[in-house]
């Protein structure tokens, strides 16, 4: 190969191992030793370089359920296109949240020595890691761990739900509703927070009969949106904690003969696309960044120097940026 590409044997080493001292060796030169790679058909030997490098080039992602959902199949994506660009595979392990399962998910990785696990949760939530995690450098995305050892990282649902609201609010809304999600949930406490600072922002009262607690699927919607516009003094637009229990507030407001938005303005929460972009009319959401947070937990892995200080864990939160579509307006005068 070296003879071939008309280098000595060390830059072809540095080449094709990507050895940091390969830096040095000019783009001509590099693109000629590449070149005799694919000549000859080289692949490199892994198990070669894991013995020398101590690393196995791979990252294991283990989930309770993340795997198997569409949309939030996103973070897998995102640690896929992060570990790919450095050259590492991401090895997907799918638990159904069994905790037996976990366990032997995470020793079977261990066992092969990887380089870092991502431990991944469908709901934000807190998590006791599986016993081993502390073995090996770990990022836990949409969950954390109070242990203080682990780093994580989350939506800024709190952020999300003070974009939605702002969005109605900017729009001229005074009467603003909100069907959030279940009260057990993080999701739904950081929510309503941001809902309440959004109020806030605009001098507007909190008014907790325009709070509604669903399950964040379509029939809870239509029906806490149906009680809240038969009600008193209803509301002239509706913040909904899902694109789900949107979708249940847009019939609720049809079948009283309302508008969107004429009548009623609806934002949603998740860009779930085949939900949102297709309603009638489009609806206005906020992304929850699945993406964002397994790019971000894959390129943490593979950082150096990310230890950080057992006594203060990273929680790096995402914005959730908002998709601005059809079913926001102002209210109708009179």
């Amino acid at each position: 190969m070296a003879r071939l590409a008309g280098v000595s044997p060390t830059t072809v080493s540095f080449v094709i191992n990507e050895d940091p001292r390969g830096r040095a060796v000019p783009a001509a030169t590099r693109l000629r030793v590449e070149e005799a790679v694919r000549a000859l058909g080289y692949r490199p030997n892994h198990a070669a370089r894991r013995l020398r490098t101590q690393r196995s080039e791979t990252i294991a992602f283990v989930t309770d359920e993340v795997a198997t959902t569409a949309f939030a199949g996103d973070t897998i994506r995102g640690a896929h296109d992060a570990a790919w660009a450095r050259h590492h595979l991401l090895t997907v392990l799918n638990t159904q949240g069994a905790p037996e399962v976990e366990e032997a998910s995470v020793e079977a990785v261990l066992s092969r020595d990887v380089d870092g696990v991502i431990f991944a949760a469908m709901y934000t939530r807190e998590v006791v890691p599986p016993r081993g995690l502390e073995d090996v450098r770990t990022v836990l995305v949409n969950c954390f761990a109070n242990s203080g050892r682990v780093a994580s990282v989350v939506p800024a649902e709190t952020a999300g739900g003070r974009a939605a609201t702002r969005i109605l609010l900017e729009a001229g809304h005074r009467r603003v509703g909100f069907v959030n999600g279940l009260p057990t949930t993080y999701a739904a406490g950081r929510r309503l927070e941001g809902y309440r600072l959004a109020l806030r922002d605009y001098g507007v009262g909190y008014d907790e009969r325009l709070v509604r607690h669903g399950t964040y699927q379509a029939d809870s919607g239509h029906a806490h949106v149906r009680d809240l516009l038969l009600g008193d003094d209803p509301p002239t637009a509706i913040f909904c904690a899902s694109d789900r229990m949107a979708v249940g507030a847009y019939y609720a407001i049809k079948e009283l003969g309302l508008s969107i938005p004429g009548d009623v303005s609806v934002v949603g929460y998740d860009n779930q696309t085949e939900l949102a972009a297709y309603a009638s009319p489009p609806l206005t959401t906020i992304q929850l960044p699945h993406y964002e947070m397994g790019r971000w937990a894959a390129e943490y892995l593979l950082n150096a120097d990310h230890d950080g200080d057992p006594a203060s864990p990273v929680m790096h939160e995402i914005d959730c940026p908002a998709v601005i579509r059809d079913s926001v307006a102002p209210p109708r005068t009179g």
